[in-house]
């Protein structure tokens, strides 16, 4: 079996070749939702825009890992830590190309997301530093909360604990 190359997926992902996905950042923040939230069916089709026939069989494989990856750390009650260096806690960073997938994903699901969990409001509070850092338009709110840098860093520090609770919202078994 083939070992995750996270190399590979970086050289791809950032590259030319990648026409139709996300970059290495916001593939990874996709990734973490459609393994924290409900079930996004079909996830690599819309990962990759509909064109997954046109990326290269070794790289859905290495997303594949990735993604299982990804789930075998939350299994293992481990945090799931950024794939790249936050050089700056802000909405144009790779932290804001990360929160772009996470929302990305979570957009194509918003339905799930929202009936599947016992209250919306939780769903709301933890995935608010994702919607902050994706730099979503039109939210006063939203707005205000990226003019304060403290506040946007202790945002930034809770977005990996945020995902293990997600999991935990979604997938703890009911009791």
């Amino acid at each position: 079996m083939p070992e995750l190359d996270l190399d590979l997926l970086v050289d791809y992902l950032d590259g030319e070749g990648n026409e139709f996905g996300l970059d290495f950042a916001a593939t990874h923040g996709f990734l973490c939702a459609t393994v924290v939230g409900p079930e996004l069916k079909g996830w690599r089709k819309h990962l990759f825009d509909e064109h997954e026939k046109d990326v290269p069989s070794e790289i859905l494989e290495q997303v594949e890992l990735w993604r299982a990856d990804i789930l075998q750390t939350l299994l293992n009650e481990e945090e799931v830590g950024f794939p790249v260096e936050i050089e700056e806690i802000s909405v144009d960073s790779s932290l804001g190309d990360w929160a772009v997938g996470f929302v990305d994903a979570l957009f194509l699901n918003d339905e799930a997301w929202f009936e599947q969990a016992d209250e919306e409001e939780d769903v709301i509070m933890l995935t608010l530093p994702m919607m902050v850092f994706s730099g979503i338009e039109g939210e006063p709110d939203l707005e205000t909360v990226r003019k304060n840098p403290d506040l946007m860093e202790e945002m930034a520090d809770e977005i990996p604990d945020n995902l293990t609770k997600l999991f935990l919202l979604y997938h703890a078994p009911a009791g």
